[in-house]
């Protein structure tokens, strides 16, 4: 990705711009489906909150100010979309629950979405290792880092040594950490 998370916002604003959609929709909408799927939504459930979002976001985009973050925006967005979606499909005690948990301003779910969007934010970046290090390299570096499998699991899965993994971490990270900058800006980068 070439352009700044912030000039990405600015062409998103364009409805007619399909490929600045597209980029948006393959960085957001997995972050989107895996923190609904957190918060207690199925499958369907959670691709519909995503597709929903997507919706709020390119109706809502052209009056977004930054005044807040574009993260705390969109978690706004998936939260109220979860709620919503929830208390529409089943209006149970269950979901009623599920709702209270949602509504509730404790640290966990915050927690939880800063989890999930720096997770999606390392899973991006690792696929576009793809041609830079080996297959079994990158599947080791994810189990480890970001699946936090243990050593002998991922050993015997791949068939790699215990040494072997450690090595594949620190090279991958050391790789993300060099020449990664302009990627990490792309989600984190400063509105103009």
């Amino acid at each position: 990705m070439t352009a700044t998370r912030s000039s990405l916002l600015r062409r998103v604003r364009d409805p007619a711009d399909a490929q600045s959609w597209n980029e948006f929709d393959s960085i957001y909408r997995p972050l989107l489906i895996h923190y609904a799927r957190c918060r207690g939504a199925g499958e369907d459930l959670a691709e519909e909150v995503a597709q929903e979002c997507m919706a709020a976001v390119a109706r809502q985009i052209g009056h977004f100010e930054r005044q807040r973050s574009f993260r705390a925006w969109l978690r706004a967005i998936v939260d109220h979309k979860i709620c919503d979606q929830l208390s529409r499909r089943r209006p149970t005690a269950v979901a009623a629950d599920a709702i209270d948990a949602l509504r509730d301003p404790s640290p966990a779910p915050g927690e939880l979405w800063e989890k999930h969007w720096n997770e999606g934010v390392a899973r991006m970046l690792v696929q576009r290792l793809h041609s830079t290090f080996a297959a079994h390299t990158l599947q080791a570096f994810e189990m480890y880092v970001l699946e936090e499998r243990p050593v002998a699991e991922i050993s015997k899965a791949l068939g790699m040594t215990a040494n072997q993994i450690y090595v594949a971490k620190s090279r991958v990270a050391r790789h993300l950490r060099e020449h990664c900058d302009d990627l990490i800006d792309a989600l984190y980068g400063v509105w103009p």
